[in-house]
């Protein structure tokens, strides 16, 4: 009862890593606590061994025998220059609380103050994003680059909603000499509601070439900045390269006219 609510707290470490030693004066037992950081990268089990008395001997004897020794550690046999053993694992006393100073200076035993140490600061490592291989969307792939578990890229909603069924067209040739592709004729279509492109071949009379999709609807990107293209990009009498092909713009129709109107400030 005298010691009812006693405990001698020690902070002490053990290959590399930070523990909490309570060792309770009512009934000389003791109880170790991990510590734990925020992304330790380590299992959070508070209590690394439960509250027992803690044997001298621990190992296990011939049937019959004492299966563990009759002593048990006392705060007496503890002192800073020892280290705490606990069933073979050592520890490292680094200092302890306020009251467990006082305890140990009317013993007779000097102890320093101590806390539980901030880990140091994790280096930053910059994320290095891969080139795109090609194969998918290109912000589908950053998923994987970004989160463990990848999530589906967000779209802008409103954006979206206000340029639904909005789409410019232009007609288009390749910038070539090659005979049998200087008459072929595209269709590219810019998709305003989520800046995707899409290349339509549609039929010329004796050219051999089936009618039919040239490119499959994407976001692409302009060849020399690197970034995706916009209609700022596709100037009726210019050139655009997409997804390495050259096309020289011929003209578009009326709405494109019409919204290249209003906002090429933009």
């Amino acid at each position: 009862m005298d010691h009812d609510r006693k405990v001698l707290r020690f902070y002490v470490k053990s290959e590399g890593f930070q523990f909490i030693w309570h060792y309770f004066l009512a009934d000389d037992t003791v109880e170790i606590r991990e510590v734990h950081f925020a992304n330790d990268g380590r299992d959070s089990f508070s209590i690394y061994l439960k509250r027992q008395k803690l044997p001298e001997t621990f190992a296990v004897n011939q049937p019959g025998q004492n299966f563990i020794g009759d002593r048990y550690l006392t705060c007496n046999e503890i002192s800073f220059e020892n280290e705490l053993v606990a069933y073979g694992r050592a520890f490292t006393i680094c200092g302890v609380d306020k009251f467990t100073q006082d305890f140990f200076a009317g013993h007779g035993k000097a102890f320093p103050l101590g806390e539980v140490e901030d880990p140091s600061p994790q280096v930053k490592v910059d994320i290095k994003v891969p080139p795109h291989n090609g194969f998918g969307n290109e912000e589908d792939s950053l998923g994987y680059v970004y989160d463990l578990i990848p999530k589906k890229p967000k779209i802008d909603f409103f954006k979206y909603v206000d340029n639904d069924s909005k789409v410019l067209r232009y007609t288009a040739r390749f910038n070539t000499k090659v005979p049998e592709d200087v008459e072929r004729r595209f269709i590219v279509s810019f998709y305003l509601a989520n800046d995707t492109i899409s290349v339509f071949e549609p039929a010329q009379k004796n050219s051999g070439i089936i009618e039919g999709p040239f490119l499959r609807r994407d976001k692409y990107k302009h060849s020399e900045t690197q970034q995706f293209i916009t209609p700022t990009d596709l100037p009726v009498g210019g050139d655009i390269k997409i997804n390495t092909y050259n096309f020289h713009l011929l003209g578009c129709d009326d709405y494109t006219t019409k919204f290249l109107a209003t906002h090429t400030h933009e």
